[in-house]
């Protein structure tokens, strides 16, 4: 789906400069890779597809409207008409994960129109210091949409910018907040004369990055502690109320930020401390780092953690099904991966206690059977008797040579009666 979109963006009024009639405005910043805005992410693929075109064209006073009130192309005769204040787009180019252009005014033909003049003021005052506030401005382009969910630098998103197609940089003469600009809302009419809506986003280009999670680590103790009981935006508050007047913070880290002085260009490690109350305060001297830019494969635009990329790994080469897999439950289900094989060992181990447990059982009743049946001979007890009596009982019985009784009944008891044999007691009669 195509989408017209105007993005807000500001200028540092240090980067405004003069020769002879020409005013250059440079680094304006159009967009960041993996910025999400209004919930969609601007990818940095497509940004450096898109980049070129935004050369050359029109840097007009304002998002350029028809008579009817209706956003046109600046590129639109009418939009010339109205709108140009002899200003255009040039060295467009994306770099440092940036797309960044400089703005062109001739100061000549920019005097020719109210907007233009009132520009030309706004410039003298930033080029004198008299007016340091950034100068704002707004990117009119065409995209496509794509449908697809996921996070970038903490923030989801629903949709994915394509094929970015530039039509103008509005310069926003009239100073405004910095909130989102009722400027970028409306409607558009193509060059089809049909209407279409028109979505504003603001860009701050000082924006900080949330890295207190990164790595393994960090991803744990975001699990367990739920993200923390101070919020971000805390956080970067307090980090902004100490820093120097022309500094902002770039990248916030568990216990340090990197920030940057726009003054003079330099990026600074600086660590710090949240107390309780929720009060932020440095724990040490500013160090001057440089940015290291690194570029790996990308598996999944939807993650950048390749430790949590290797989780998964782990889990779907084991035949875990993590789609449904909430960041908890793959922590949990990997630790059950990670000391599976330590189980494993026990369970063979026990099995192997109770393997020799029953062999020693089976020789032990082998014994007590044949010990049974040998004290057995010559008494009215049976083997089964004996056998009750326990394997120690009839090895103390055989030690002792104590046989059991000898009762009536039994073949000894009859040989002793043999001797009356044939013997009458009536011949004692005759």
């Amino acid at each position: 789906m195509s989408k017209r979109v105007h993005i807000l963006s500001a200028v540092n009024a240090a980067n405004i400069s003069k020769d002879g009639s020409t005013y250059t405005i440079r680094d304006v910043c159009c967009a960041v890779d993996g910025i999400v805005m209004n919930r969609r992410l601007y990818p940095a693929d497509q940004l450096a597809a898109g980049f070129a075109t935004l050369e050359g064209k029109p840097a007009p006073a304002g998002h350029p409207k028809n008579a009817a009130g209706q956003h046109i192309s600046a590129l639109n005769g009418e939009a010339l008409a109205s709108a140009w204040i002899g200003s255009y787009a040039r060295n467009a180019r994306h770099a440092a994960g940036r797309t960044l252009v400089d703005v062109v005014v001739n100061e000549s033909q920019a005097r020719a129109h109210p907007k233009g003049l009132q520009l030309v003021a706004r410039l003298d005052a930033a080029i004198a210091g008299t007016n340091v506030e950034p100068v704002h401005v707004s990117t009119g382009l065409m995209l496509d949409e794509i449908k697809a969910n996921g996070e970038s630098n903490g923030k989801a998103y629903d949709t994915v910018a394509s094929n970015l197609r530039y039509d103008h940089l509005a310069i926003l003469v009239d100073e405004i907040g910095a909130g989102t600009p009722e400027e970028g809302v409306g409607m558009f009419l193509n060059s089809a004369g049909q209407a279409e809506e028109v979505e504003a986003a603001a860009l701050n280009a000082a924006e900080p990055e949330d890295k207190r999670h990164a790595g393994l680590m960090g991803w744990i103790r975001k699990l367990v502690t739920n993200g923390g009981d101070v919020s971000f935006d805390q956080i970067v508050d307090g980090i902004r109320a100490l820093l120097p007047k022309e500094a902002y913070p770039r990248e916030v880290f568990q216990r340090y930020v990197v920030w940057a002085d726009y003054a003079n260009d330099k990026l600074f490690r600086q660590d710090y401390a949240v107390g309780s109350d929720g009060s932020v305060a440095f724990i040490s001297d500013p160090v001057e780092v440089t940015r290291k830019v690194e570029y790996q494969p990308v598996t999944n635009s939807q993650r950048d953690d390749p430790v949590k990329d290797k989780i998964l790994a782990a889990l779907n080469a084991a035949g875990i099904n993590t789609a449904s897999l909430d960041d908890a439950q793959l922590l949990t289900a990997y630790n059950s991966l990670v000391t599976k094989p330590g189980q494993d060992a026990l369970t063979a181990a026990n099995s192997k206690l109770a393997e020799l447990e029953l062999a020693a059982n089976a020789a032990k009743d082998a014994e007590l059977t044949a010990l049974a049946t040998e004290l057995a001979v010559n008494t009215s007890l049976k083997p089964e008797d004996f056998k009750a009596m326990g394997l120690e009982r009839c090895k103390e019985l055989k030690a002792n040579a104590k046989a059991a009784p000898i009762v009536p009944g039994t073949p000894a008891a009859n040989a002793a009666a043999d001797e009356f044999a044939g013997y009458d007691l009536n011949k004692l009669e005759a």
